[in-house]
């Protein structure tokens, strides 16, 4: 079987522009990881401010290369999975099939899985104004229920991306995102999917 987690940094909440995405093939017991950074047009203030890159950084980061680029090879990775994997994945793969229409590519019936949906029962994290609905745990909040510490997600995410980032930085998240689905695997949270 083979699943991808991922995780992007976008120009903008609303569907513009991926400008950094990072993965992790995982197939056979082996995880393979991809990370690619894109030249984009413009960049939100609010995104901006929280992974980072600016417009500037982004050119020199992708060495001039935009996400159609590199289309092709993200397409046939994400759609030979059996499972894609992300935290709050809607929002990420509303980006990515924004991405992949640009280019007349379609990204359809591919079956995915939200640590964010699926650890909220788990968490019992109580909401600001109760509506009794438990709150959706932000990554690094389940982060933080699983134990698992910074030095851990930066050690994975350089060994398979060959840098981590920080929080927000697409390579330590998608690493964050991995270490949790396996933890929550080992504690027999999650079934069938490492």
């Amino acid at each position: 079987m083979k699943i991808i987690v991922f995780d992007t940094e976008t120009t903008s909440l609303k569907p513009g522009q991926i400008c950094q995405i990072a993965y992790l093939i995982c197939e056979n017991g082996f995880v393979t990881g991809k990370s690619m950074f894109f030249t984009v047009d413009q960049m939100d203030e609010r995104s901006q401010g929280v992974h980072g890159f600016s417009t500037e950084m982004l050119k020199t980061l992708s060495g001039g290369k935009t996400f159609s680029d590199c289309a092709q090879e993200i397409f046939e990775d994400f759609s030979s999975a059996e499972t894609i994997v992300g935290h709050n994945v809607s929002f990420d793969m509303r980006f990515l099939k924004a991405e992949f229409e640009r280019v007349n590519l379609a990204l359809e019936n591919v079956k995915t899985f939200c640590t964010m949906n699926h650890f909220t029962g788990n968490m019992k994290m109580r909401r600001k104004f109760q509506n009794y609905k438990p709150k959706p745990p932000k990554l690094i909040e389940l982060k933080e229920y699983f134990g698992l510490e910074d030095t851990l997600v930066e050690e994975k995410a350089t060994e398979w991306f060959g840098g981590s980032g920080n929080q927000h930085d697409a390579r330590f998240d998608a690493a964050m995102t991995f270490l949790c689905l396996q933890k929550g695997a080992e504690l027999g949270m999650v079934a069938g999917l490492l």
